[in-house]
């Protein structure tokens, strides 16, 4: 016997041959093992883990932060009224204005043609570059027009000589191009310029050619944020300049800002921010809030607009928005896909009576995704199990997601409704990438208002026949539970659940216990699964195992391998399965399945989770080999165990654990026909026509239980 090995245990009894359903097996280790393509479970729990680290536990919008609103280049003392542009105005734009690549362009155009039409999103520096350009041309005599003014009225009383003007349409809108002829002429005639704002219509960059029309960048938000600084901090030394600068470099702050590249009003901003903080006018905290309002400063502004922002044209901008910040990080064509759903829903929610379609030609994704502030880069899918290069999505910056979210649910009530209908839909597209992705950020609404989301979508979700939307539901709940606010309730939901009548709700009970944070302790999580896998006779003995095995992988103790045991010694019979059956699991799930590994499981990708707990857990190896003995010595679970076992014998070659395994089979000796059993096991599979194992395998399989002591 070998000196590491528990004494052996005897094995379980049984009177009389078991009917085919009592005897424990290995099927259910997959609980989504009907999904339509091989390696659904690996690919949901990756997707989770990646997703949840992506939005992390403390990156929410909570209920406290977006109490008030405190939109960016809105303040009172910034805004300009129609008519001359004020002298401390046009003197700091000269001060902190940053050329656009583009800027000479424009000055030339608008120098030859008089007339210039910029297009460009608001806040990305437009005004700016207008008045600037204005101001080069025109030596300071600038003007805003009134928004309301009608262009087609103008005459020549309007407009002063030498003048430059600059307006954005409201009510009017742009004149046509003969229009705009007529409105460079009359400017000849002056010899005045404009320059006119314009925002592109939703879902087309070129929406608006011709002769006057330009697309405007943005400039660097690096240049633009240096001249502010500057001027902020113009009437102190470069030591305070040099302090801000690395400030604004600071991880913390960089974190809390969560945007990765800031429009020209929110580097101003931010600059501001940056030099009250140096002249000691702001603590690191309040820089810190400060810093934190960008993002949901933007996700106020885009859901403003009253009755006039719910057009469909409007409203498709709105669920792309949303499609990002539940999708992010999905492929492009998921996420365009999902946002003409969510637009759908929207639009006959907005109008019961509608009938809306969907654009062909006349939308473009680029245009949906840059009114998103969305990034689209090359990235991979799984399909089954293989990766495949796709065009992926993701907000420019971690804060828009959350913002988002919490924005919709704290001040848009109107829009849960069609939101949650959206979700649940969501769960149906088979792709993983999809539903588990839809499943955290629904978690992430439990969090701001669990008793309103449990009720209108997880517990219908829990309560499903259909296996998926059972473990959506199980997601929900796991993202919801690392809430501070919320995770005392759930816990205490779970708690309920497991012991409710209703089966599935148990079910789903399970599969949140078994990521391990769904109970205060391990003995909880245990007592909890436990009752659901002996309830009713082992009704849901399998689903319990398999998320006892999931527990183990979540928190790798000894106390769960105790509690595993003491299941096989008790001496009734569905303690006795229930520990069987979580035996064989802890053999068969592979690490890569665990929707919560332990830390020290990472990097273990498809090692089986025993041998993988053998390998970071020395000390509990034989404690593992015990079980796994007491399995192969037991009649019932014996060809279940037997099975899990030649699969790790036959997929052992050039694998890492390949050498883990020939360490664990001396535990698995206690006696010669223990020895005589693996051999045996060894001998088959040596001798399998259609998937021989190599010689060399066979050599060192057989060297490592031949070793192995025994009286």
């Amino acid at each position: 016997m070998s000196a590491q090995s528990p004494p052996p245990r005897p094995p379980l009894r049984q009177t009389a041959e078991p009917e085919r359903d009592d005897v424990v097996g290995g099927s259910a280790a997959d609980p989504l093992g009907e999904e339509a393509l091989p390696g659904a479970a690996a690919a949901a729990s990756r997707v989770y883990r990646s997703t949840v680290s992506q939005h992390g536990t403390g990156t929410l919008v909570s209920s406290g932060s977006v109490a008030t609103m405190n939109l960016y280049g809105r303040q009172a003392a910034e805004r300009v009224l129609a008519g001359p542009l004020p002298e401390d105005q046009l003197r700091r734009l000269r001060q902190v204005f940053r050329e656009p690549a583009d800027y000479g362009e424009h000055r030339e155009q608008l120098r030859a043609g008089r007339l210039l039409v910029l297009h460009g999103p608001p806040g990305t520096g437009r005004a700016c570059t207008a008045l600037s350009l204005l101001d080069g041309l025109t030596g300071g005599r600038v003007s805003r027009l009134d928004p309301r003014t009608d262009l087609d009225g103008l005459d020549d009383d309007q407009i002063s000589d030498g003048h430059g003007y600059t307006l954005e349409p409201s009510a009017t809108g742009l004149p046509d191009e003969t229009g705009l002829d007529r409105l460079r002429e009359l400017l000849g005639r002056k010899e005045a310029y404009a320059v006119l704002l314009a925002a592109p219509e939703p879902g087309d960059l070129l929406s608006h050619g011709g002769r006057y029309h330009r697309a405007h960048t943005p400039a660097a938000q690096t240049a633009v944020l240096d001249g502010h600084l500057r001027l902020e901090l113009r009437d102190f030394g470069p030591e305070l300049y040099e302090r801000a600068r690395t400030t604004a470099l600071d991880p913390d702050v960089l974190e809390a800002r969560g945007l990765d590249e800031l429009r020209p009003a929110e580097a101003a901003q931010y600059a501001r921010l940056l030099a009250r903080h140096t002249r000691d006018e702001l603590t690191h905290d309040e820089l810190l809030a400060g810093c934190r309002r960008f993002a949901e400063n933007q996700a106020a502004e885009w859901f403003a607009g009253g009755v006039r922002s719910e057009t469909p044209e409007r409203l498709r901008d709105a669920a792309y928005r949303i499609a990002v910040a539940v999708l992010d990080g999905a492929s492009l064509s998921a996420v365009v896909e999902a946002a003409e759903v969510l637009a759908w829903e929207l639009t006959v929610t907005v109008d019961p009576e509608a009938t809306p379609g969907r654009p062909l030609f006349s939308d473009g994704v680029d245009a949906r995704l840059v009114s998103a502030r969305a990034v689209a880069e090359l990235g991979t899918e799984e399909v089954g199990t293989e990766e495949v290069p796709v065009r992926t999505v993701r907000f420019g910056g971690e804060a828009l997601a959350p913002a988002v979210l919490g924005h919709l649910w704290q001040h848009r009530h109107n829009a849960r409704g069609p939101v949650l209908r959206w979700l649940a839909g969501l769960c149906e597209d088979d792709r993983p990438q999809v539903w588990v992705r839809a499943a955290v950020a629904a978690g992430q609404l439990c969090r701001l208002d669990l008793s309103h989301t449990v009720h209108e979508l997880v517990q219908p979700m829990a309560q499903a026949e259909q296996v998926r939307r059972r473990v959506f539901a199980a997601t929900v709940l796991d993202v919801a539970v690392r809430s501070p606010e919320a995770g005392g309730a759930v816990r205490a939901l779970v708690a309920f659940w497991s012991r409710h009548p209703d089966r599935h709700l148990r079910w789903t009970a399970g599969a949140v216990l078994g990521r391990g944070r769904a109970a205060d302790t391990v003995r909880e999580t245990l007592d909890l699964l436990g009752g659901i896998g002996v309830r009713e006779d082992g009704r849901l003995r399998a689903d319990a195992a398999v998320q006892v095995a999931h527990f183990a992988g979540a928190r790798p103790e000894s106390r769960t391998l105790r509690r595993i045991r003491a299941w096989l010694s008790d001496g009734r019979r569905p303690q006795q399965d229930l520990g069987l059956q979580s035996t064989v699991f802890l053999a068969a799930v592979p690490v890569s399945e665990l929707w919560n590994q332990h830390e020290d499981l990472e990097g273990h990708g498809d090692w089986p989770l025993m041998l993988a707990l053998a390998a970071v857990r020395p000390a509990l190896a034989p404690e593992l080999a015990g079980l796994l003995w007491t399995a192969l010595r037991t009649p019932r679970s014996y060809e279940a165990a037997i099975e899990t076992l030649s699969g790790w014998l036959r997929g052992s070659a050039g694998r890492p654990w390949a050498d883990r395994l020939e360490r664990f089979l001396p535990l698995l000796v206690h006696s010669h026909d223990d020895r005589d059993r693996l051999l045996a096991v060894i001998g088959e599979l040596a001798e399998d026509p259609d998937r021989p194992l190599n010689e060399q395998q066979v050599r060192r399989l057989r060297g490592a239980v031949r070793g192995a002591g025994a009286p």
